[in-house]
């Protein structure tokens, strides 16, 4: 009985652990193939997107990418597709999609040259060349090294810089013609004949190449341009650059400009064609708009958009383009109709804007300004809100506003330094030295090793009079790091001269060479500090060599008064002298 009892129990208990061990076997087999379809999921979902890429549907490639990166974040290649179609797109978010794509394969040089790429084209410069210096760390002297430090020279407009990677890169992979096309493109601006001539074969050579023909033929363009080549010869490259198969929108356009400069009989058949195609696509319709509000086309602009359906005319971008035609022909009263009852979406802030300026138009000054606060505060939530204004009202000569705005925009780190970089040229532009100190103090808290910043702070310092001590302290350290600088030179000197050292003034002077000294920037200055001395004879050359340089109104006042002590001067010997 007992034993019989047992074998029972021993069944119960193998059965017991059959059906737990099966359970969970079941379980793991469900996690697994789970896991695998979510695995397989994701990567449909990655071809289908790159399907949608290759179709140009940027939002459909950009969605069905983020679905596939989200079954899969360990893979890059989803990451890349949403870079991609975001960044074709002219979506900001494509910089932080690389970042992601290149987190996953830090040695990628692709993902580490987009990064570069569009960290350049929002103005961060800080980001391209931290990314630089960690490709360096593992790439350093690669081909792809060598043009992303050239993207970074270009972008800083060194061009010798960039010429000079372009060439390593073109040395170290001769069979890439991308850098090929781009050390042609950067030896055109060479003063050397012989070099020119190399580019200008170079391009003419990627010319008959199928997939180069377009950015060689864009080179030649717009080098023939600026060196005032044979307007028929412009005129044919710019007809073949659009009739290449899938020439875009923009080489049309390209083609059309030149015949409207050279008033060729061809522009008004031209331009009708473009009517009757670009209403197909909003962003080629607002094109061809600006093109013409730009060519003081604005009522043609008008009248052409009248005839349109209400449906074509109202889709995104076309809306602020057809403002701007308004505005640029002030009639207030019909850019008033456009955006008072309108509804932009997502551009609310942009019709606040175009408002405002209608209402500012009218003379209705309380009611702009109501509109104008609106705009700023739906704008001030986001970046790309803020830079989108910041261009719209560019050319409005709303220069409070702007200004306002940049300062908003250099609080959000992606767009601080393209913002203050933009400040600096506007205070510059409009000689505000104050302007230029604020600016400044934020420009060293990003970036302290810049030592062209760490000398106009010192500078603009001194000449305020805000924080000498500071100031001199920045010119000192400038100047160690690069003495035969002449406009480090020249302010650590006035930093000495304006603590009343005279003798130590002249001494670091004394030290530029000639050519040096009569730079007019270094000159005015120069002859202000033999003045100091008493040297007064030898300051009066350097003093009027002085006055062609662009001065800020604190220097032009130092100066004047270098220049009253010398007349002073030469007036008491004269009076000596007849005496």
């Amino acid at each position: 009985m007992e034993t019989t009892l047992e074998k029972i129990e021993r069944s119960y208990i193998k059965l017991s652990l059959g059906l737990l061990g099966g359970f969970l076997l079941l379980i793991v087999i469900c996690w697994s193939g789970w896991h695998f379809y979510e695995k397989w999921q994701a990567q449909h979902l990655t071809r289908r997107a790159a399907a949608y890429l290759s179709a140009n549907d940027f939002k459909s490639a950009a969605l069905t990418a983020r679905r596939a990166f989200q079954l899969d974040p360990e893979k890059p290649a989803a990451a890349r597709i949403v870079a991609e179609a975001s960044e074709r797109a002219g979506d900001r978010t494509a910089l932080d999609w690389w970042r992601k794509a290149l987190d996953l394969e830090p040695d990628s040089s692709s993902d580490t040259l987009a990064v570069i790429r569009c960290a350049l084209q929002s103005g961060d410069f800080v980001t391209a060349e931290k990314t630089l210096a960690a490709f360096g760390g593992h790439a350093g002297g690669t081909a792809p090294y060598h043009a992303a430090a050239a993207q970074i020279a270009q972008a800083k407009k060194n061009a010798p810089e960039a010429e000079r990677h372009w060439a390593k890169a073109a040395k170290l992979a001769p069979n890439d013609k991308s850098y090929q096309l781009q050390l042609a493109t950067a030896r055109l601006a060479s003063l050397n004949t012989s070099e020119r001539d190399s580019a200008l074969s170079a391009l003419e050579e990627l010319r008959h190449d199928k997939k180069w023909a377009p950015p060689a033929l864009r080179a030649l363009i717009v080098d023939g341009v600026a060196h005032h080549v044979d307007p028929e010869h412009l005129r044919a490259l710019a007809k073949e650059l659009q009739s290449l198969p899938g020439a875009p929108f923009a080489d049309r356009m390209l083609y059309l400009e030149i015949l409207r400069e050279l008033h060729d009989p061809d522009f008004t058949s031209n331009l009708t064609v473009l009517e009757k195609e670009a209403p197909s696509k909003p962003s080629e319709l607002a094109s061809l708009l600006s093109w013409m509000n730009k060519n003081q086309m604005s009522l043609l602009a008008i009248d052409f958009a009248k005839g349109l359906p209400n449906d074509v005319v109202t889709k995104w971008p076309v809306p602020v383009i057809l403002a701007e035609s308004y505005g640029r022909i002030s009639d207030w009263a019909a850019l008033e109709r456009l955006t008072s009852n309108a509804n932009w979406e997502n551009f609310e802030f942009v019709r606040h804007a175009c408002h405002a300026r209608a209402l500012r138009g009218l003379g209705r000054d309380v009611e702009s300004r109501s509109e104008w606060d609106s705009a700023a505060k739906n704008a001030s939530t986001q970046s790309d809100k803020l830079s989108t204004l910041i261009q719209v009202i560019s050319d409005w000569y709303w220069t409070p506003e702007k200004t306002d705005l940049l300062w908003a925009l250099s609080k959000f780190a992606d767009k601080k330094t393209e913002a203050l970089h933009t400040l600096y040229s506007q205070y510059a532009d409009a000689n505000d030295t104050q302007g230029l100190y604020r600016v400044l103090l934020r420009l060293i808290e990003n970036d302290p090793n810049d030592i062209d910043v760490k000398n106009n702070l010192a500078q603009t310092s001194l000449l305020l009079n805000a924080q000498p001590d500071y100031g001199r302290k920045l010119a000192e350290e400038v100047y160690q790091k690069s003495p035969d600088n002449p406009l480090y030179a020249t302010t650590y000197a006035y930093s000495l001269f304006s603590k009343g050292d005279n003798v130590g003034a002249l001494k670091v002077m004394s030290l530029l060479t000639k050519e040096q000294l009569e730079q007019p920037a270094v000159s005015a200055y120069y002859g202000i500090l033999l003045v100091g001395a008493g040297k007064m004879e030898q300051a009066q050359h350097f003093l009027e060599q002085g006055e062609k340089a662009q001065l800020l109104p604190e220097e032009k006042t130092l100066l004047d008064e270098a220049k009253r002590r010398v007349r002073l001067r030469e007036n008491a010997a004269s009076s000596v002298g007849q005496r």
